[in-house]
C-alpha cells in the first residue's frame, strides 16, 4: 500500500511507474480502488479530500486522477475545476459517484474537466481498462514530449552551426575579395 509522500521535489518527467491519484473521503472506497489497480504496477497515491489532492498535485505528476464527486468541504467538481487551472490541467480525471448520476450532474462533471464518469458500484475490469488506456496515453504523451525536447535542442544546435558557417563564409569571401569591405581612397 502506498500513501501520499509529503517530501520530494517536483518531477519534470514522471517516475518509471505511472502514478494514479485516488481522491475519496471514504477509506473503504480508496482501498477498493487501490486493490483493483495495484496489480497493474502503478504507484497509487491516496487523498482523503480535494484540498489534499491539490497539495499532492503540486508535488507530483499523475497519469490519471480518480475523483469522488461527493466529498465534504471541497467536492469533486470544485476540486476538478481547481486542478484544471494548475499543474494538472492536462491530467485525465475520472469521476466516480454513487449518487450523482443524473444527466445534469454528469454534464457538470464533464464541464469541470472530467474525461470519464463511472458510477458505483464500479466494475473492476472496466476500471482497470479505463485507467490502463489513460495511463498508456499519458506514457505516450510523455515519450513524445521527451522526443520533442530532444528535437528542439538539436534544432537549436543546428541553427547555431548554420550561423557559424554563414559567418565563416562571409569572412572567407572578404579574404578572397578584399576590395569589398575596403573603403575607397579619397
Amino acid at each position: 500500500m502506498n500513501t501520499p509522500n509529503g517530501g520530494g521535489s517536483s518531477e519534470s518527467f514522471p517516475a518509471a511507474r505511472p502514478a494514479v491519484l485516488i481522491v475519496d473521503d471514504t477509506i473503504a472506497n480508496q482501498r477498493a480502488f487501490e486493490s483493483v489497480l495495484e496489480s497493474e504496477g502503478y504507484e497509487i497515491v491516496l487523498a482523503g479530500s480535494g484540498q489534499e489532492a491539490l497539495k499532492l498535485v503540486l508535488k507530483k505528476e499523475f497519469a490519471v486522477i480518480l475523483l469522488d464527486v461527493r466529498m465534504p468541504g471541497m467536492d469533486g467538481i470544485e476540486t476538478a475545476t481547481f486542478l484544471r487551472c494548475g499543474r494538472a490541467r492536462f491530467t485525465p480525471i475520472i469521476f466516480v459517484s454513487a449518487y450523482e448520476n443524473t444527466p445534469v450532474e454528469v454534464e457538470r462533471g464533464y464541464l469541470a474537466g472530467a474525461i470519464d464518469y463511472l458510477f458505483s458500484p464500479v466494475d473492476p475490469d472496466m476500471l482497470r481498462r479505463k485507467v490502463g488506456a489513460l495511463v498508456d496515453f499519458y506514457q505516450r504523451t510523455v515519450e513524445y514530449k521527451k522526443k520533442s525536447d530532444v528535437l528542439f535542442h538539436t534544432v537549436k544546435i543546428l541553427q547555431k552551426k548554420v550561423a557559424d558557417l554563414e559567418q565563416t563564409v562571409t569572412v572567407l569571401q572578404r579574404q578572397d575579395n578584399p576590395r569589398i569591405d575596403v573603403p575607397a581612397a579619397p
